[in-house]
């Protein structure tokens, strides 16, 4: 259902946090079979390293990445960056590849919000078919494959376009400023370091085995 304009719609990649409890779990597995076969201390802590790369993978790559959607714009979390879209910025909404948030100087993919493969497409449209959701046409009577509900990038990009035209209807978006409105990029200098080091300490840590 349509969120009110009121609330925070905060969108996150079901499957790509199922894949990082997946991957947990393997490194948990890896690391208490690789402990308890292990003699000395000093193999015990060289087992850490790896595995703490593969929690640190998990988490940024596959959980922590979103989208949240509010009143003043569109907040992106990806991997290394997190951008800033305020609404007077957005030009067009594009799915094709991954949902896109487009801006005069800027294109900004959204992480958590990829486009569907070939099976996802047609578990999407029999899903349209039994449960009569849709969205209209775009851009000229067309819809993308990733516009489809039930598909991340369809879902994420109706949660945007719902909002924009809800805040254009009520004249909350000022008009024609888009090229002079900043879209602020933050980078994850932490998670970067971290996986960076996290990485090649496991891969010395595996060598030295």
């Amino acid at each position: 259902m349509p969120a009110s304009p009121s609330t925070r719609d905060v969108f996150v990649s079901k499957f790509n946090r199922g894949l990082a409890i997946a991957l947990w779990l393997i490194v948990a597995l890896l690391f208490a079979t690789t402990t308890a076969t292990d003699t000395t201390w000093s193999d015990r802590a060289l087992a850490v390293v790896p595995a703490l790369f593969g929690l640190a993978l998990g988490w940024i790559v596959l959980w922590r990445p979103r989208m949240t959607v509010d009143d003043d714009g569109i907040e992106v979390v990806n991997v290394f960056h997190t951008v800033r879209v305020p609404w007077a910025a957005l030009v067009h909404v594009d799915t094709r590849f991954a949902l896109t948030l487009v801006t005069p100087n800027r294109r900004v993919s959204v992480w958590a919000a990829p486009a569907p493969g070939r099976a996802g497409v047609a578990l999407a449209r029999r899903q349209e078919q039994r449960h009569g959701r849709s969205v209209p046409d775009l851009d000229g009577g067309h819809r993308r494959a990733g516009d489809l509900l039930s598909t991340a990038s369809g879902d994420a990009a109706y949660l945007v376009r719902y909002r924009w035209e809800e805040l254009r209807e009520r004249d909350a978006i000022e008009l024609g400023t888009a090229d002079a409105v900043r879209v602020p990029v933050t980078l994850h200098w932490a998670s970067i370091v971290l996986l960076a080091a996290t990485a090649v300490g496991g891969w010395f840590a595996v060598a030295a085995r």
